[in-house]
C-alpha cells in the first residue's frame, strides 16, 4: 500500500525537471537562483511553493540536500537555520506572535556580516499574518539592512500585504499548474493514474490531487465525486473517525492548524461541513461560522488557527 510520502518524494526528486519544462516557472527559478533581491512569492494554495523554494536554494548554493535544524530563541521564536539561510514560518501557532520580538531577533543577526556568504538569506513564510504596525517594523528592517540581507517571503493573500512593503519586493506570482500539467505529473513522474473524479472536476490544485491519490490507495471506495469536490478532503476522514478519537480537543487543535496551513478559510470549512454532516443542524453550523468569521475579521490573522479551532469545537464538541 502506498504512503503519501512516496508521492511527495517522487515529486521532490522530479520537481526540477518538471519546472524546467514550463517556461514561466523556469524563468522565475532562474531569476531567483541568480539574484540577491527581496522577493515575494504569491498565489493560490495548491502549488508546492516549499518544494520550489528548496530547488532554488539547492541551485543557488550548489548543494544536493537541504538540512534544516530547528531552534528556539528566547523560548518562543521557532526558526530553522543552516549555514546558507534562516527560515521562520510566521503562521506557526506555537511560535511568537509579536513581530517586534522577531524583528529584534532578526536585527541581532543581520546587523553583522554573514560569515559564509556575501549577504544573509532569510525566508519568511506567510507574511500576511502581520498587522499594519508590524509591517512598519519589517519595512524599517528592509530599509536599514538592505546591504546585508535579502528576504524570500511567501503569501497566499497578496492584498493583505502593506503597500510600502510590497514596493520593496520583486513580486513573483506562482500560478497553479494547469489541469493538463497535473495529468502529466501524475502519469510521468508519480507513476499513477489521475482519479476519474479529479479528471472530471479538472482540479489545478496539485497538493489536493496528491492527497486524494493517497486516500484512494488506502480506500478506493471513499474517493467519490463529492469527496474530490471538497475544499479540504481530509475533513471528511476526520468526521468519519471522530467517535474513535480518544481526545477530540487535541485532534481538533491539530486539524485547525492543518486547515490554516492549507489556507482554508472558515467559509470554505462551512461549505465542506454542509456537504459532509447530516446529523447536525445546518442552521446552527452556519450561525456559528458567521459569528466566528466576523470576530476573526476584527483581529490579527496570526490568530486564525484559534478561531478555526473555536468553530470546529462548536461543531464537534
Amino acid at each position: 500500500m502506498c504512503d503519501d510520502s512516496d508521492y511527495w518524494t517522487l515529486l521532490q526528486n522530479n520537481f526540477k525537471t518538471i519546472i524546467s519544462k514550463h517556461q514561466y516557472y523556469n524563468k522565475m527559478y532562474e531569476f531567483l537562483k541568480k539574484t540577491e533581491v527581496n522577493a515575494l512569492l504569491y498565489g493560490c494554495y495548491g502549488f508546492p511553493t516549499d518544494i520550489f523554494i528548496n530547488e532554488v536554494i539547492k541551485c543557488k548554493f550548489g548543494i544536493k540536500t537541504i538540512y534544516r535544524q530547528e531552534c528556539i530563541y528566547n523560548k518562543d521564536i521557532i526558526y530553522f537555520h543552516n549555514q546558507y539561510f534562516l527560515e521562520i514560518d510566521l503562521s506557526n501557532p506555537s511560535s511568537c506572535k509579536k513581530f517586534a520580538n522577531i524583528g529584534k531577533f532578526l536585527t541581532g543577526i543581520i546587523k553583522n556580516k554573514n560569515i559564509s556568504n556575501r549577504k544573509h538569506f532569510i525566508i519568511l513564510k506567510h507574511i500576511d499574518v502581520l498587522n499594519p504596525d508590524e509591517f512598519s517594523i519589517f519595512r524599517i528592517i528592509l530599509e536599514n539592512f538592505s546591504n546585508n540581507v535579502y528576504f524570500l517571503c511567501t503569501t497566499h493573500k497578496l492584498d493583505k500585504i502593506d503597500v510600502p512593503v510590497k514596493s520593496r519586493f520583486a513580486l513573483i506570482r506562482m500560478p497553479l499548474f494547469e489541469h493538463s500539467d497535473i495529468k502529466s505529473i501524475f502519469t510521468k513522474y508519480l507513476k499513477i493514474k489521475l482519479n476519474p473524479y479529479l479528471a472530471k472536476i479538472k482540479t489545478r490544485n496539485l497538493i489536493k490531487a496528491i492527497y486524494i491519490a493517497y486516500i484512494e490507495s488506502k480506500n478506493k471506495e471513499l474517493v467519490t465525486e463529492d469527496f474530490c469536490s471538497l475544499n479540504y478532503p481530509p475533513l471528511k476522514d476526520f468526521v468519519n473517525n471522530l467517535d474513535k478519537k480518544q481526545n477530540n480537543l487535541d485532534e481538533i487543535r491539530k486539524l485547525s492548524y492543518q486547515i490554516f496551513q492549507y489556507n482554508i478559510s472558515i467559509p470554505d470549512i462551512l461549505q465542506d461541513l454542509l456537504k459532509i454532516m447530516s446529523n447536525k443542524s445546518k442552521i446552527s453550523i452556519i450561525q456559528s461560522a458567521a459569528e466566528i468569521d466576523h470576530m476573526l475579521v476584527l483581529t490579527n490573522r496570526g490568530r486564525e488557527p484559534i478561531y478555526i479551532e473555536a468553530f470546529l469545537c462548536s461543531v464537534f464538541i
